[in-house]
């Protein structure tokens, strides 16, 4: 598919979203709080979801990744990850080729509504040597999760303008499967205005009905080595702005790397990203088993 051809149908997609008249959204939402799906760090909810495609530039290399998530039972799914990654280091080799597969159940155990607290555990599996030799590992990395976002609508009326605050969190600990390589202790997160939430549970007057469907987010990317030896901690700080439709939804965020280890330039995420369970309801938005709620 062109780039041009691909431009045209996210645009096509973002007006038929626009016309949606309130949001019926069934991923995300904990009582009043609607969690966009960010794009750094994983969101803590077990849903059916297509991110496709995602890209990433920056620091000497290019990624273009999906990310599909199947829900097996209501709050249980598992989703597969893949891309292709293209290398292109001053001075050095350009590699490029599929990245390994990573397949993760997720399973979202605690949803508090009038919280606006939400939790989940996962366990992904990288499939050494399931992509380009030139751009993987051999060796398959374990990793389980723990995954939760939290709402702020609870405040009181004099601190109504944080209300559509929300933060999430993701900590993970990935063992790789050999000896020659440190375990790494891996935590990500966001932190997010809901300009919709303004609308709909603050002030109706302060923002317009296209402002409603945006979310500004700083999100954060880090990685601990946890062996000695194992090096420093690397990782990104990605500020940005999401928007959320019934049905699709696109994001671009900025790439700002910590330190000298994590890069020495300034990259871009983009993601568009679709609600299967919104746009299939019936079919394949609903669980393999057992009721949809």
């Amino acid at each position: 598919m062109s780039i041009l051809k691909l431009h045209l149908g996210a645009a096509g997609l973002m007006a038929a979203a626009l016309l949606v008249p309130k949001f019926a959204l069934a991923h995300g939402v904990v009582g009043d709080r609607f969690f966009p799906a960010t794009i750094a760090s994983d969101d803590p909810f077990a849903a059916d979801e297509l991110a496709l495609p995602t890209f990433g530039g920056g620091n000497h290399s290019e990624s273009y990744d999906f990310e599909w998530s199947k829900t097996i039972f209501q709050h249980f799914a598992v989703s597969i990850e893949g891309g292709y990654v293209s290398d292109h280091l001053p001075g050095g080799p350009n590699d490029s080729g599929f990245d390994n597969f990573e397949i993760t159940p997720t399973w979202q155990f605690l949803t508090l509504p009038k919280s606006e607290f939400v939790a989940s555990v996962a366990f992904g599996v990288e499939i050494g040597g399931s992509g380009s030799p030139a751009v993987t590992d051999k060796f398959t990395t374990f990793t389980p999760k723990l995954l939760v976002g939290k709402g702020f609508g609870d405040l009181p009326d004099d601190m109504a303008l944080l209300r559509p605050l929300a933060v999430t969190a993701v900590v993970g600990y990935a063992i790789p499967g050999t000896s020659a390589e440190s375990n790494v202790l891996q935590w990500s997160g966001a932190v997010e205005y809901s300009l919709r939430y303004l609308k709909a549970n603050v002030d109706s007057g302060l923002v317009g009905d296209f402002a409603a469907h945006l979310t500004p987010l700083i999100e954060f990317d880090f990685a601990t080595p946890t062996d000695a030896g194992g090096g420093g901690t690397t990782g990104t700080i990605n500020p940005g702005i999401l928007w959320s439709g019934q049905y699709v939804q696109l994001g671009l965020e900025a790439v700002l790397p910590v330190n000298k280890a994590s890069g020495d330039t300034v990259g871009v995420l983009a993601q568009l990203h679709f609600y299967v369970d919104d746009i299939f309801p019936q079919t394949l938005g609903r669980p393999l088993f057992g009721p949809r709620e």
